[in-house]
């Protein structure tokens, strides 16, 4: 025997008997309406048997469709196709219901009426595909053989007459810098380059900067003419404490080549050379000791007119060298950048009264250097790094000095917006 299955629902007015193949079974009727259950539904037939005149027979569906029998009167008719659109407005409304509790629970489901009564069954809600992480492939390095040998290669192939004629150029390009600074952004203050005179300064090629004196002069009457300041800062393997003696005489050579670039150019006192207090050598105290040594010993007078310390990130701080230049009479200038890496602990006004007061008896012009880290530098090795602009001036910033502003991209909107603030 198959089960039982309630898939048809014959609704009849009084009472009715249904043809069940072989066996006819009268149902007992309730007053309006009586389910018919059979074994096997297959076997129910579309005959009915009408009871009276006035009986109705109707038949509903699954989807609650209302089919009205043949030969009903108009006026029934109409009656049950009213009952029809009251059972789709329903439905309707039931849905848009479910609709409003989708959009607030963020969760689909179906709602059906079995037995006069709404029940909401959920769905299943679909899964997301699970993201995949992405594979970076980093290829191995590929190891190429290049004809590269270095800038001695170069002088050697072309000899020292091309590399003097490279300082020329430089020099030449000088006074268009000079020029386009005085004609378009009025900006009075110009490091120059280190790498003015290639090898200048080396042991076995260096060489004089006689051949290029009138040149240099010429530089030096258009800063002075314009009231321009021009300063150097010579490189960072200049160290005045190193142990090693080549190293110390590499140094002194550097400061020698920059110091006589200044001369030629006839700049004044206000022209100094920067450099830093250099590495410690496992022991500061005696590396401070050489440096002052070197300084006071062994650097001509006319560098030691232009030499000023600047203090650094890693190794000597501002109120480190301070002392040095206090005992020496050598100018410090004050880093901002350094010294929020590697700060004193006395506070940069401070330091920069003191500093100002050298400058002050020395008779030349303050100067401080300012940078700032790049975007979203986290470890000090990042932090040393300078970002492409400046966006604001300190707040201690005295009003009598000059500021040099360290950037990897200068902007002339930049210097506006800093020279707003001042």
């Amino acid at each position: 025997m198959s089960p039982i299955r309630r898939s048809t629902r014959l609704a009849l007015a009084t009472s009715s008997v249904v043809d069940c193949g072989a066996a006819t079974v009268s149902l007992p009727l309730k007053r309006d309406r009586s389910i018919v259950e059979s074994h096997d539904l297959s076997n129910i037939t579309s005959s009915y048997t009408s009871v009276s005149q006035n009986s109705d027979l109707r038949q509903i569906k699954d989807d609650d469709e209302v089919v009205p029998p043949l030969n009903t009167p108009k006026r029934k008719k109409k009656r049950l196709n009213a009952l029809k659109r009251s059972n789709e407005d329903e439905r309707t409304n039931v849905a848009k219901k479910s609709r409003g509790k989708n959009r607030a629970s963020q969760a689909n489901s179906v709602v059906e009426e079995i037995g006069g009564a709404e029940v909401e069954t959920p769905k299943p809600s679909r899964k997301r595909k699970p993201m995949v992480e992405p594979v970076y492939i980093i290829p191995d390095v590929e190891i190429k053989t290049t004809t590269f040998k270095g800038r001695l290669e170069s002088l050697k192939k072309n000899g020292i007459g091309w590399v003097k004629e490279l300082g020329k150029k430089n020099v030449e390009d000088l006074l268009t810098m000079i020029q386009w600074n005085e004609d378009n952004k009025n900006i009075r203050f110009l490091r120059i380059s280190s790498e003015m005179f290639p090898f200048a300064s080396h042991g076995d090629h260096g060489y004089s900067l006689d051949y290029c004196h009138d040149l240099l002069a010429e530089v030096g009457i258009l800063a002075n003419k314009y009231g321009h300041r021009l300063t150097t800062h010579p490189g960072q393997f200049t160290q005045l404490g190193s142990p090693r003696s080549e190293v110390l005489k590499s140094s002194i050579r550097e400061l020698e080549y920059h110091c006589e670039m200044l001369d030629r150019m006839g700049i004044g006192v206000d022209g100094v050379m920067v450099i830093h207090g250099g590495g410690i050598y496992d022991d500061k105290a005696a590396t401070i000791e050489r440096i002052k040594r070197t300084v006071t010993e062994l650097l001509p007078q006319n560098v030691r007119n232009r030499l000023v310390l600047e203090n650094d990130e890693l190794c000597y701080n501002a109120e480190e060298l301070l002392q040095i230049c206090e005992e020496l009479d050598i100018p410090l200038v004050f880093d901002y950048h350094h010294d929020a890496l590697n700060p004193s602990s006395i506070p940069p006004s401070a330091i920069i009264q003191r500093a100002n007061a050298i400058f002050a008896r020395r008779g030349i012009r303050p100067k401080q250097h300012l940078s700032e880290p790049r975007p979203g530098a986290e470890t000090l090795m990042e932090k040393r790094a300078h970002s492409d602009r400046c966006q604001s001036l300190p707040v201690d910033l005295p009003d009598d000095m000059d500021l040099m502003i360290e950037v990897i991209k200068p902007t002339s909107i930049m210097l506006y917006k800093l020279l707003k603030q001042a």
